[in-house]
């Protein structure tokens, strides 16, 4: 099977959030963790399965989906997940709520690593939670956690809360490296909450994505991990979301949380789950191999600027750009003044950076790429 990630698709007239934001402007949207390629087929005609039944009401887990993700635990990961550790529930984002709600109490704090997602830097203060920082750093290339800063600040935080693959920095944590935050965390008695909606995106042929709860079974003790397809198969119009927790009465504080917020999931995203999950095709071999090409080739022209750096993207599809030697008083603006809409570094706690979606077609990639020089040329 071949999958054509060429296509333009015009998604302007079909409510798209990526593309509305700039409605009848010139500039390309490259901001939303949201990929410009057919979402597959095999995953699409597994929704259209699912609507052969005239009615989409209030579904149940399919037991076939409970199956399906376990074996895929266990295929990719070597990783032997019971069926009673499974919460499932509409989106990653939803879990991470629940997550810091029910670990710890009001007035509690949670760390977390910056740059970070956005809505990520939301979810303390909802839950009436207080947030601290523990700024991520470069070393030799790539964007690495401070483990003497983790110990010090989570001496007295209920939960830490990270994502691997990372967003923004592309960083994919070697199985050291979360060994060495799963020692820290359970010495301070810190449960460790890891997004790893990322899991498939990983461009680097010589790294493997790890979730830090297979490590063993004291760590996923001390863990829940959210996982979703939704972004490893494009399609999170469809959304919908698992937690791994092993521990039992984090699982069932986790569970009650579940039914009250989001009680049911769509069938038809159950149905996609199910198909993603499953998946026997080429697709993440050769989705993975054309964004490792959009990568490498933003790389070099990022190289070519002269003025912006950007570590090596590992996982995701999502480039860090250091714009601090551009002599502009806002990036992200002037970048949008040349028709380019990043995502601004403000926002991930990380000023003076920008973040830019490569998952997009080679043709407007190339787009991309001429407005990114055009950027940078008057300063050079």
């Amino acid at each position: 099977m071949s999958f054509n990630f060429d296509q333009v698709i015009d998604r302007r007239a079909w409510h798209s959030i990526k593309w509305d934001k700039y409605r009848d402007l010139d500039v390309l949207p490259l901001w939303i963790a949201d990929m410009d390629y057919p979402t597959p087929e095999f995953l699409v005609q597994a929704i259209r399965n699912r609507l052969e039944h005239p009615i989409l009401g209030c579904s149940s887990v399919p037991d076939d989906l409970i199956e399906t993700f376990i074996e895929w635990a266990a295929r990719k990961f070597n990783w032997q997940i019971n069926a009673d550790w499974l919460v499932w529930m509409h989106s990653v984002m939803t879990g991470v709520d629940i997550a810091v709600r029910v670990i710890g109490k009001s007035g509690d704090t949670c760390v977390m690593p910056v740059p970070t997602y956005p809505p990520f830097l939301a979810v303390p203060e909802r839950q009436n939670r207080v947030r601290v920082y523990s700024p991520l750093a470069q070393h030799d290339g790539r964007w690495e956690m401070d483990f003497d800063d983790i110990r010090r600040t989570t001496t007295k935080a209920p939960t830490f809360l990270f994502s691997n693959p990372q967003n923004p920095t592309g960083r994919v944590y070697t199985p050291q490296e979360l060994s060495e935050l799963a020692s820290v965390c359970m010495r301070n008695d810190t449960i460790l909450i890891s997004d790893d909606v990322h899991w498939g995106l990983v461009l680097e042929q010589d790294l493997t994505y790890t979730p830090i709860a297979s490590l063993d079974t004291e760590i996923a003790g001390k863990t829940i991990s959210l996982f979703s397809h939704t972004k490893t198969y494009n399609v999170a119009g469809a959304s919908a979301a698992v937690a791994v927790v092993p521990d039992p009465a984090i699982h069932q504080a986790v569970k009650l949380q579940a039914a009250r917020i989001h009680p049911t999931i769509s069938p038809l995203a159950l149905a996609g789950a199910t198909a993603a999950y499953g998946d026997e095709t080429t697709w993440l071999q050769e989705l993975n191999s054309y964004l490792r090409q959009n990568r490498d080739l933003l790389q070099h022209a990022i190289e070519d600027s002269q003025l912006l750096r950007a570590t090596n993207v590992e996982g995701t599809h999502l480039m860090w750009i250091d714009a601090t030697r551009l002599p502009v008083s806002n990036p992200y603006k002037h970048f949008e003044s040349f028709g380019l809409g990043l995502s601004d570094g403000v926002e991930f706690q990380g000023p003076g950076f920008v973040r830019l979606n490569f998952a997009i077609p080679r043709s407007l990639l190339n787009q991309c790429i001429e407005r990114l020089l055009d950027a940078t040329t008057p300063y050079r």
